[in-house]
């Protein structure tokens, strides 16, 4: 697969060689463009660019690194990078299908909305971090919105 719309239903976009496996509720595929190129294409596809919505998070929250990115304005979809997004290693995670960040023994995970977990390679502090953030995101947009 060479392009990706995101929707409610994505989970996590995960880097992978060049390309990158994204996780839908129901399924695992690869698609072949790096996570990063996958989320500035979703942004164009909603109507703004990256660097615009990265502005907006700026604006808003005062995020300028590792910063969550509003996907989809309509129904708040944000997600946000598990690291700094220029370095292409970066996974994405969808903050609507987040549970929670845990650690069990010497693994960080994150526990999704759907009962699935799947293991990050970074601290279970920056995750709940990011967590936090993008939910502020939220918090804002919703305010705004009210």
């Amino acid at each position: 697969m060479n392009n990706y719309l995101i929707t409610k239903d994505t989970l996590a976009i995960l880097p992978y060689n060049d390309q990158s496996i994204v996780i839908e509720k129901d399924r695992k595929f690869i698609v072949k463009k790096n996570p990063n190129n996958i989320i500035k294409a979703n942004c164009n596809m909603y109507g703004s660019s990256y660097a615009g919505r990265l502005d907006g998070t700026k604006r808003l929250t005062g995020y300028s690194y590792k910063a969550p990115i509003i996907i989809e304005d309509k129904n708040r979809t944000i997600f946000f990078p598990t690291g700094s997004p220029r370095l292409k290693r970066a996974s994405w995670i969808n903050l609507d299908n987040v549970e929670y960040a845990y650690q069990e023994k010497n693994t960080n995970k994150i526990m999704f909305n759907n009962g699935f977990s799947m293991k990050i390679n970074t601290s279970i502090n920056v995750i709940n971090n990011q967590i936090l953030r993008a939910t502020r995101l939220s918090s804002i947009l919703a305010k705004n919105n009210a």
